[in-house]
């Protein structure tokens, strides 16, 4: 799990350095492996508490143009607040958590904030729709495999047989 220590935080910046390996984040997209490194600051107002930094981690994939596996590190940014509010927090109990809502609420007492969930969907929001090995990037498919790739068929005259017609008529 991602957890801040609050407990005991006075008002003020806080530099956030965290590495967990990536099997203890709870549904954690099976590409990623390694550890999972959480970088920023964690800002305390009063009972309102804001991480804002980025999350990085080592991912597995298989690249869509010469199925040959490659790592890559992937990195997305990380904007959570928390609300520090035991009755609202407690009236929330028994509702589905929203994450529409900008503020995420924790009781008063809480000694750690958990970021497991936003690590773990920043992250998988960031892996690449298409994956390409770096070696293959500025590579076309054309390129790569020349028998594969699409000869275009010479486009007949659409007008030929019209232009028949006219050459008789003469």
């Amino acid at each position: 799990m991602v957890l801040i220590r609050i407990q005991g935080l006075r008002d003020g910046r806080y530099p956030i350095h965290l590495v967990v390996a990536a099997e203890e984040v709870p549904d954690m997209a099976p590409e990623f492996f390694g550890e999972v490194i959480l970088t920023g600051t964690l800002e305390k107002v009063g009972r309102r508490y804001t991480f804002e930094g980025s999350v990085r981690c080592q991912a597995r994939l298989v690249c869509d143009r010469s199925l040959e596996e490659y790592t890559e590190w992937i990195e997305a940014p990380v904007q959570v607040a928390y609300l520090a509010d035991t009755e609202l927090f407690l009236l929330q109990q028994g509702e589905q958590r929203d994450r529409t809502y900008e503020v995420q609420l924790i009781r008063e007492d809480a000694t750690h904030i958990d970021l497991s969930e936003d690590v773990r969907q920043e992250l998988a929001v960031h892996l690449p729709m298409k994956r390409v090995a770096p070696q293959y990037r500025d590579r076309s498919f054309e390129e790569l495999y020349p028998q594969y790739a699409a000869r275009p068929e010479p486009l007949e005259d659409p007008w030929a047989p019209l232009r028949k017609l006219l050459n008789q008529s003469e």
